[in-house]
Formats: C-alpha cells, structure tokens, sequence
C-alpha cells in the first residue's frame, strides 16, 4: 500500500485545517500572554488555511472549506496591508540617511561576516543589540568609517552600540523597565537636521515578569517618541510582531508609523528556517517627517537574524535668507 493516499491527504488536510482554524482563534485574544504567541504567525496562517481550501475543494469536502476559507481571509486581512501604498510623507529633495540595525547574538564569533556587511551596505547609521565585550574588541575596525559612537556592552543579551558618521549631540544609557535590558537614545546631527533615536531591545516575553517588563518598555518608549520634537525613529529587536496588540498600542501610542507598511512582511528571525517560515521581529518606526524610500533585510551575519536596512530621507535645515 502506497504511503500517500487520497484519503490519506484528505485526513492530512482536515487535521490542518481544524489546526489552523484553533490558533487563528487563539490569536484574537492576543491581550493574553501566552496566547499572544498566537498572533505572530499570520503568514504561516494564511499560507496553510489557503493550501487546505485548495485541498477539501479538490475532495468536495463542502462542510470544512467554508472554515478553511474562513481563516485564509482573515490571515490574509493581517497581511495584505504591509503590501499597500506606503503612508510615509515624501519630502521633496532633502537629506538622505542609511540604517541597518542588527542583533549580533552576543554568542557568535563571526565579526568578519558583520564586519563584510556593513562594508556593503555602508550605513550612516549602524545600531547592534546583543553586543559584548568580545564584540566591541573585534569591531575596532569600525572606528575609521564611524567616528562618532555610544557603546554600551553588556553579557546575556542586553549589550547595544550605535555607531555613526554624523556626530552625536547626546547619547545616553536608558533603564526603561526592571531588567538587564538597557535602551539607548541618541540624538545625532544629520546635515544641520537633530534626528532622534531610541533603539529597543525587550526581553523575550516568554514568562510573566518577562511579558510585563516587555510591556513597560513599550509603554515608556512611546512615552519618550510622543514628547520628542523633529525627526524621530525606534528601532530594534523588539521581540514581537506587528500583530500584536501590543506592538499596535506601541505604534498608536508613540505616534510613529511602521516603516515596513508598502514594504512587504520582511521577515527577519530565526535565519537557518526558510523564509516563508520566519517572522518579523526586528523593526523600525518612523515619525511623519521621514520617508520611507525602502526597508529590506541584509546579508547573514552569524546570527539567527538578518540585519535591517531602512533607506530614510527628510527635509535639510530652512534656508537662511541672504542679504
């Protein structure tokens, strides 16, 4: 007897689909700490949903497809504005800014492969989470190419540096929650322009003193974009994606937009799964007055993510008037 059947394929397809109809259900509690794990698989989803209404319509199975097509809808409703016009203003001419933003994995000892991507992708702005001890000797290099710098090393995954060409008017060391894991906010001089910084690197929410410290971050960190002035964006490895409640609480309450909206899913961790089997965690918000001109994931580095990189533009300083 051949080990792939009809009905065999026909079992397989009714177990996905009741699989996929569960946690989608799951995932519109997502205010809830474990079942918000539910919500960050969306594309896997609508991917599986949309294979099993393929499959019971071959079979004729009339009582399951209407649930299978159900949840390929509302998978799909999550997915499909991320591919939509971007809402980013489009300043006219102005100033032109490259960051990559990149968790290192503070246990990888390839410094040559992020070393040969931020030589590719030459970014204004470098910002590494994750980063050691071992990875501020290793990164020496770098100091050439950015010789403006706030590093902040740090073991068990709390470490973070930015580097820069522009120069830094203030950078500064942030606790925003009750963990080892710092924030770092800088303002750096771009062209005459202050563009504000905050890069984020929650912990991973996984038990409950974790999942409210996460929360706390996100509350503060708006907190903070909400009353800065002028161009502004965060950026980091926040732990989550972008159907979480509480990344949407974050996004509205911050006041910023998310820079991957027009720009695809782009999906980030974990590096040795396929793509269609990552998910976006690492990301970055805009305020209004920058435009978004592309956002994509860079080369491997060593790391279980994929570095990002955000094209940015926004207007110079007002001309002064000559006498």
């Amino acid at each position: 007897m051949p080990f792939v059947t009809t009905q065999r394929v026909h079992l397989l397809a009714t177990f996905a689909t009741l699989a996929v109809a569960f946690f989608t259900l799951a995932s519109l509690f997502g205010r809830h700490q474990y079942l918000e794990l539910a919500t960050h698989f969306r594309l896997q989803y609508a991917l599986a949903a949309s294979a099993c209404l393929i499959l019971l319509l071959a079979f004729h199975s009339w009582k399951l497809a209407p649930l299978a097509l159900a949840c390929a809808v509302l998978n799909w409703a999550f997915i499909l504005p991320f591919y939509a016009a971007p809402r980013h203003a489009k300043p006219s001419g102005g100033i032109r800014l490259r960051l990559m933003h990149a968790n290192v994995l503070g246990g990888n000892r390839d410094y040559a492969a992020l070393a040969s991507v931020v030589e590719r992708e030459r970014p204004d702005i470098l910002l590494l989470q994750e980063f050691t001890g071992a990875w501020e000797e290793n990164l020496r290099g770098l100091e050439a190419q950015y010789p403006y710098s706030k590093l902040a090393p740090r073991q068990g995954g709390s470490g973070m540096a930015l580097f820069s060409r522009h120069p830094l008017e203030a950078a500064e060391v942030l606790a925003l929650d009750n963990t080892s894991h710092l924030a770092l906010f800088a303002k750096v001089n771009v062209g005459g322009v202050t563009l504000s910084v905050l890069a984020l690197h929650p912990p991973t929410p996984m038990r409950p003193d974790k999942f409210e410290n996460r929360n706390r971050q996100f509350e503060r960190a708006a907190s903070i974009m909400r009353e800065t002035q002028g161009p502004k964006l965060l950026v980091g490895d926040l732990n989550t994606t972008m159907w979480s409640p509480y990344f949407r609480d974050l996004v509205r309450d911050s006041g910023l937009d998310n820079a991957r909206q027009g720009f695809a899913l782009i999906p980030s961790w974990p590096v040795p799964l396929p793509a269609p089997l990552q998910i976006p965690i690492d990301h970055c918000l805009v305020s209004g007055d920058l435009s978004v001109e592309a956002i994509r994931t860079g080369g491997r580095t060593g790391s279980d993510h994929r570095p990002l990189i955000v094209d940015l533009s926004f207007q110079g300083p007002p001309a002064t008037e000559s006498r």
